[in-house]
């Protein structure tokens, strides 16, 4: 993993792999309590009567869990400009408590602004993958990153 980069520094097919992180029951439950208290989010015992068979984390915790763990990658850190959205979002697969899980990040596209030289949008596909390999969550998303100053090139 290369930190820090500026839009010239990626190519289209860089792939960049984040550190690992266990989901516990707890993480569950209290990110759902707050942001999305379905029953199978926050209650065992009613998650274990849905098609779900237990507890799952809610779609919003996966992304948000996902995404920690890329930006803790520093991939794009000091660089990063905001984004202006994503695409695609698909829950593939429910993550539960004791899930693995790490972010797989794929540059798809690079176009660098027309109105702005000192930057570019950089697409990605974020993969979030559990520990037997599948694939749970893909989302497609913006990132705006400042380019190399003239002088560092």
């Amino acid at each position: 993993m290369i930190p820090d980069n500026y839009f010239d520094d990626l190519t289209i097919g860089d792939v960049f792999e984040s550190e690992k992180k266990t989901i516990t029951e707890d993480d569950i439950v209290g990110f759902a309590e707050q942001y999305d208290p379905q029953p199978f989010h926050v209650d065992k015992d009613a998650a274990a009567k849905t098609e779900f068979g237990g507890l799952i984390a809610s779609g919003f915790h996966m992304l948000s869990a996902s995404f920690g763990l890329f930006f803790h990658s520093r991939v794009i850190e000091k660089h990063n400009l905001g984004s202006p959205g994503m695409d695609q979002v698909r829950w593939l697969r429910p993550m539960r408590p004791g899930d693995t899980i790490h972010c797989r990040a794929e540059v798809t596209d690079l176009q660098p602004s027309k109105s702005k030289a000192d930057r570019g949008s950089v697409w990605m596909r974020h993969d979030t993958i559990n520990q037997d390999g599948d694939v749970i969550m893909t989302v497609s998303c913006i990132h705006r990153l400042r380019r190399r100053p003239q002088n560092d090139a």
